[in-house]
């Protein structure tokens, strides 16, 4: 069983210090990180960097993340794109995607997996990964 959130409820379930582990859907687990602040329109949203304080959407290439621009501006929150900080405890490129059979997957922005499936996808990730929990 999934507990399955649509993309609308996606940042307000995921809390500061919880665990994400990404999924290329058809390409396999290529990170898991902990969520270090709360959740924010990513128009809104600014980096600390070298040259002082920049906005995502500063940084970031429109062709790349297109729906990050589709709401810009507007005040109405339920049609706004919103994204959460994590600090990455490990990543790999897409080309080095931890995939295997018996792993568990979903196409959801974000799911709260409480099936047996999502332990044992959790375990092989640790191993492949070298990550001790």
């Amino acid at each position: 069983m999934i507990q399955s959130l649509t993309a609308a409820e996606t940042p307000t379930s995921v809390t500061v210090g919880d665990r994400v582990w990404v999924n290329i859907p058809k390409t396999g687990y290529v990170g898991v990180g902990e969520v270090i602040g709360e959740r924010r329109r990513a128009d809104e949203f600014h980096f600390a960097t070298q040259t002082g304080h920049q906005s995502l959407l500063d940084l970031i290439e429109h062709d790349d993340y297109p729906q990050l621009y589709r709401h810009t501006g507007m005040k109405d929150d339920e049609s706004a794109e919103f994204v959460v900080p994590v600090r990455w405890l490990y990543t790999v490129s897409r080309t080095d995607a931890f995939s295997e059979v018996g792993l568990f997957g979903n196409q959801n922005t974000v799911c709260k997996p409480i099936t047996p499936k999502w332990s044992h996808t959790v375990g092989r990730l640790q191993q492949a990964w070298r990550l001790d929990e």
